[in-house]
């Protein structure tokens, strides 16, 4: 018989689940990921990051995306939440194009290494989409390069 990966059944674990799978998400995913070794951080994830903090007022999901991705990219090392990020992003409505920008943004922040990374990630969950080439952005005011 299969043990269940996530056990714990709050209200805050539950909304946090509703709210992972609006976005595209399964929250037995991450606990299947953990159910040997630490079965707990699935329950937190689900209650605080995605039953607390994703369902706060104040910010849309798709802008809590944008900002996920910045902090993602800026994190660095975050390839497969960024994967994910990515579709939940497409998800609630973000463009690829829009993705691509907010990644491009952090080179100011996060450095190329960082962003190189990021990038790469985020151009396999548009690839999974059939999603690509994604149209590059041009400085609105800034010197022509062509």
């Amino acid at each position: 018989m299969r043990r269940d990966p996530v056990p714990e059944r709050s209200e805050r674990f539950l909304r946090g689940a509703a709210r992972l799978s609006e976005m595209g998400g399964d929250i037995a995913d991450i606990g299947e990921a953990l159910a040997d070794i630490a079965p707990d951080v699935a329950v937190y994830i689900g209650e605080f990051a995605f039953g607390d903090l994703y369902c706060r007022p104040g910010l849309s999901l798709r802008e809590r995306q944008i900002a996920t991705i910045a902090a993602l990219t800026t994190l660095g090392d975050t390839g497969r939440q960024l994967r994910f990020h990515t579709g939940a992003a497409l998800n609630t409505g973000v463009t690829p194009a829009e993705i691509v920008e907010v990644v491009v943004q952090m080179l100011a922040f996060a450095g190329s290494p960082r962003v190189f990374n990021a990038m790469l990630a985020v151009r396999e969950a548009l690839a999974d989409r059939d999603l690509l080439p994604v149209s590059p952005g041009r400085p609105a005011d800034g010197p022509d390069r062509s």
